[in-house]
């Protein structure tokens, strides 16, 4: 049994580090440029090896998108206020762009290329992907709906949804905009992101208390 438990920690070890070292690879040549014979070259181990590992290219992109979420997961429970949430998602979107094997960072390069990829439809890896982020959209509800205390409830549910959409479509446009390597200084237009949200939600409390 013990031998078993070791085995096992083992495979798991091994798993991690070539999802450690592709990563790097799968931001910079996305789910179409990265090879099988890609990830055994970049993990340094026979392909043999990483295919009995992954089955194939959909499920190794599968487990790194997972991978890079619980990092991201990690990385983001301890930013409690909208606007240090917002702070470092728009900061990851520059990141993502020189940090990439920074997991936190590379899971919305890795993902914009899913969202964007129509012909991905019926692509596992894009379909955990979707998954993944309606998750994350629950998450920042849910987060969002603590940050209103004393408003009434139907009052703080459509808030919550509203921050969480409109702190979603600005983390996806500056990762485009880090993408295209737009000249942009993420830190300033963060703080302005965060002003602007934080404006609309102090107005919209102000409109229901007078309602």
């Amino acid at each position: 049994m013990a031998t078993r438990r070791r085995t096992h920690r083992a495979s798991e070890t091994s798993k991690r580090a070539i999802l450690e070292a592709v990563l790097a690879q799968a931001v910079e040549a996305g789910y179409e440029g990265t090879t099988m014979a890609d990830v055994a070259r970049a993990a340094g181990l026979p392909i043999g090896s990483v295919y009995w590992h992954f089955q194939n290219k959909e499920q190794l992109f599968v487990e790194l998108l997972d991978y890079c979420f619980e990092v991201w997961k990690q990385t983001n429970a301890s930013f409690g206020s909208m606007r240090e949430r917002l702070r470092h998602s728009i900061s990851e979107s520059a990141a993502a762009s020189a940090l990439l094997a920074e997991p936190a960072a590379a899971f919305w390069s890795i993902g914009l290329v899913f969202a964007l990829e129509q012909r991905l439809q019926d692509n596992l890896a894009r379909q955990r992907y979707l998954a993944i982020r309606k998750e994350m959209f629950e998450v920042a509800v849910a987060r969002a709906r603590a940050s209103y205390p004393g408003a009434p409830e139907d009052v703080v549910a459509e808030l919550a949804v509203d921050m969480a959409v409109m702190g979603r479509a600005l983390t996806d446009g500056f990762r485009v905009a880090a993408a295209a390597g737009d000249d942009i200084d993420f830190v300033r237009y963060a703080e302005l992101a965060a002003d602007a949200l934080e404006s609309l939600v102090a107005t919209r409390l102000k409109e229901f208390a007078h309602d």
